[in-house]
C-alpha cells in the first residue's frame, strides 16, 4: 500500500534507542456500491517497521483526529472518517473530546469507527459514556469488524450498536458465500444500507457485494485511495504536549 509516511522516532519515550520505523497515512474514499454517491473519506493510519504500544497507537490516533479535523478546516474534504480503538478511548478519554469539543463546528461532518478486543476493555463505562457523547453530537458511531465471522464479534456489536459496519471483503468470488454473509450481517443486527466493504480490489468483488446487498464500499475498484492533503499549520487545539504528534 502506498501513502504518506513519517519517522516514528517521536513516538519514543526512550531518545538512546528511538523507534526504527514509519507511520503511514492514506485516504479511502467511501462511495455507494450502485452509484457514485460519497459518503465520507476515511483517513487510514499504520505502522510500518515496528509494532506499536497501546500508548503509541492512541498517540497516533490522537494525531489522525487533529489531521482530520485540520482537512475539514481547510475544505480538503466534505466529510472524514476516523478510527479509535477502544484502548485509545479507554486510556486518553479527555483528550479524545478535548478534540472534537475543540471542533464542534465541524464535527457534524465526521464519522467514527471504533475497533478492538471488547474482552480486553476494562472500563466499559468509559466507552460507553464516549460513545453515547458523539450521538448526542450527532456523530455517527460505527464499528469495523476484523474477526473471520461476524458471529465471532456479537458481544462487541451488542455493547456499540453501531449506526454503521465496516466489514473486510470476502475472499471467495462465489456469490452464494457474499449471501451468507450478508445473511449473518442481518442476523447480528447490522443494516446493509449502512454497512462499508471495505478492500474491494476486483470488478467482480463489487459486483458480488452489491448483489448481496451491501450499500457502501472501499477499495481500488471502488475509488482508488490519495495521499492526505498538507495541512501545513495545522491546529493543534485539543491536543497535549504529551499526546503531541504531528502528521503535517
Amino acid at each position: 500500500m502506498t501513502g504518506l509516511r513519517w519517522p516514528a522516532a517521536p513516538l519514543s519515550r526512550d531518545w538512546a534507542n528511538p523507534i526504527d520505523g514509519s507511520i503511514c497515512a492514506i485516504m479511502w474514499p467511501t462511495l455507494t456500491l450502485s452509484g457514485r454517491e460519497r459518503w465520507f473519506d476515511e483517513l487510514y493510519v499504520w505502522t510500518e517497521g515496528f509494532q506499536a504500544s497501546t500508548m503509541q497507537r492512541a498517540r497516533i490516533q490522537l494525531a489522525a483526529l487533529s489531521k482530520g479535523f485540520a482537512l475539514l478546516e481547510r475544505e480538503r474534504v466534505a466529510r472524514v472518517g476516523f478510527t479509535l480503538s477502544f484502548g485509545t478511548v479507554e486510556r486518553c478519554l479527555d483528550q479524545v473530546t478535548e478534540i472534537f469539543d475543540a471542533h464542534r463546528l465541524l464535527a457534524h461532518r465526521s464519522c467514527v469507527l471504533l475497533r478492538g478486543q471488547i474482552d480486553r476493555v476494562r472500563s466499559r463505562y468509559r466507552v460507553r459514556g464516549f460513545i453515547d457523547w458523539l450521538r448526542t453530537q450527532q456523530i455517527p458511531v460505527g464499528y469495523r469488524l476484523t474477526a473471520t465471522r461476524i458471529s465471532m464479534e456479537m458481544r462487541a456489536i451488542d455493547f456499540v450498536a453501531p449506526d454503521f459496519a465496516k466489514v473486510l471483503a470476502p475472499s471467495s468470488r462465489r456469490s452464494e458465500y457474499w449471501s451468507d454473509v450478508a445473511l449473518e450481517a442481518r442476523a447480528a443486527g447490522l443494516k446493509l444500507d449502512r454497512a462499508i466493504v471495505a478492500g474491494i480490489e476486483l470488478a467482480d468483488q463489487r459486483r458480488n457485494a452489491e448483489t448481496a446487498g451491501f450499500a457502501f464500499g472501499q477499495g481500488h475498484a471502488v475509488r482508488p485511495p490519495y495521499d492526505p492533503p498538507a495541512t501545513a499549520h495545522s491546529s493543534q487545539r485539543g491536543e497535549s504536549a504529551e499526546t503531541s504528534f504531528s502528521l503535517d
